[in-house]
């Protein structure tokens, strides 16, 4: 599930191995350039102090404020740049470039009893400026730019070193220089492996969820295909198989309304235009058309629709409706449909098991718990015929299971059953709405049968 971009900054091919940067080596190079566009400042400030300090020298011959001025111009140039934008390799060369003809052609601008020494600001700026091409430039050219700066800072002090700087060592500051672009250098290949290797163990994290995310939608779109055929098809085999089971044109009408049920379900859900003008986009709706059904079958249904029901429920729509009067979240219509199918499922068990000829339908806001919001959706299905012992239920059975509790739970619901013999039945389904959208659709996909309950 790895987004298109991280960002407006996409970095190209790097000496890390890496074709694309991921989030661990965004991270890294942002914080490399702002450490980058600090030591620039740093820099700045030491040239301007020294300047102060040495004002004799620079006041007796103001040619010498030259090189001064142009480092200072260069780094806060490179400031405005870092805080546009990242740097590139070409980029990193470039300022190499630039210092290196800044240390050839600016060691008379150093005070005489400073040069060659390791406090000077040219030695300052020298090794500031590894930092940039150690971090974004590949290791083939850093390392020639290291060695091209190291020598001709050292060739600069050695060509204007007087008498009053005896106590300098060109040759030791240059060394120090390139300690200095050898340890950037190794923390760099440290730091790249390292986050290399989150990136990649994080990307393939994510290709493992996005299989499990297949794999698991595939087996809830198998297991509703079950619950479908054990909804429509098989119910009207038993009935046809039942004795008194004669009246052609009930068997026409049932087997017309699980046709039109199975090309309903089996059609693109994406078609939301195509979804705007179905039956079941709305739960209401879809209770008076199962009502309708039931009566037909001999069992009253009666629908009572408590105020305050969140959008989505009670006319057709999108993938979801807009927010109520009441302000209650949108019902994804997924959560309509699988309510829908999970309410036809208890009012047959009512027909062919519960001795009634009447039953009750309550559509109500859920109350909310701990983490969702007040709102929601909560339906209960109730009768009050012969009722039963959920422990004694055969497991083999799928009506209770797969066709209400699992379908519910499929879509981050909650359902239970309550039963007992000569009490009736009672089949609650409940969803509750997240704080956050994102929320509810992790709860589409993960949320759990822990919630299961007889």
């Amino acid at each position: 599930m790895c987004p298109p971009g991280y960002g407006a900054r996409r970095w190209a091919a790097s000496a890390a191995g890496v074709a694309a940067a991921g989030p661990g080596m965004t991270t890294l190079r942002s914080v490399a350039a702002r450490i980058a566009r600090n030591i620039r400042c740093v820099a700045i400030a030491y040239i301007v102090v020294q300047v102060v300090i040495w004002h004799s020298f620079y006041a007796a011959g103001p040619w010498r404020l030259a090189g001064p001025a142009a480092a200072v111009a260069w780094a806060m140039a490179m400031v405005s740049y870092l805080r546009r934008r990242w740097p590139v390799w070409p980029v990193a060369g470039i300022d190499s470039g630039f210092h290196v003809a800044l240390a050839l052609s600016a060691g008379w601008c150093v005070p005489p009893a400073m040069r060659g020494d390791a406090a000077n600001w040219l030695f300052i700026v020298m090794s500031g400026q590894f930092f940039l091409p150690a971090w974004f430039a590949p290791t083939v050219v850093s390392v020639p730019l290291a060695l091209a700066s190291a020598s001709s800072y050292w060739a600069s002090a050695t060509m204007t070193l007087g008498t009053g700087s005896a106590g300098s060592s060109p040759g030791a500051s240059a060394a120090l220089l390139l300690a200095i672009a050898a340890a950037n250098l190794c923390a760099r290949r440290m730091f790249y492996r390292r986050v290399t290797g989150a990136d990649v163990a994080l990307a393939r994290a994510d290709l493992d969820a996005r299989e499990q995310y297949v794999v698991l939608s595939r087996n809830i779109e198998r297991r509703e295909h079950e619950r479908l055929l054990h909804d429509t098809v098989l119910n009207t085999l038993t009935a046809l198989a039942r004795a008194g089971s004669t009246d052609a044109a009930e068997v026409v009408g049932r087997c017309r309304r699980d046709v039109t049920l199975m090309e309903y379900v089996l059609s693109d859900p994406c078609d939301s235009a195509e979804g705007a003008g179905r039956a079941y986009g709305g739960l209401v709706t879809a209770m008076e058309a199962i009502a309708i059904e039931m009566r037909a079958r001999g069992l009253a249904v009666h629908i009572d629709v408590a105020d305050g029901v969140p959008a989505g429920a009670g006319a057709a729509g999108g993938d979801t409706a807009r927010a109520g009067a009441g302000g209650g979240p949108a019902v994804p219509v997924a959560i309509v449909v699988a309510v829908a199918h999970a309410v036809r499922e208890a009012l047959a068990n009512v027909v062919s098991h519960a001795r009634t000829g009447e039953a009750w339908v309550d559509v109500s806001p859920a109350p909310g718990g701990e983490l969702a919001e007040p709102g929601g959706l909560q339906v209960t299905v109730r009768d009050a015929g012969a009722g039963f012992d959920p422990a004694r239920v055969d497991p083999a059975r799928l009506g209770l299971r797969r066709s209400i509790i699992e379908r519910v739970a499929d879509q981050g619901g909650r359902a239970s059953v309550r039963s007992a013999p000569g009490e009736g039945t009672v089949v609650s389904l409940c969803w509750t709405a997240w704080p956050h959208p994102d929320q509810n659709a992790v709860a589409h996909v993960t949320s759990g049968r822990a919630g299961l309950t007889w």
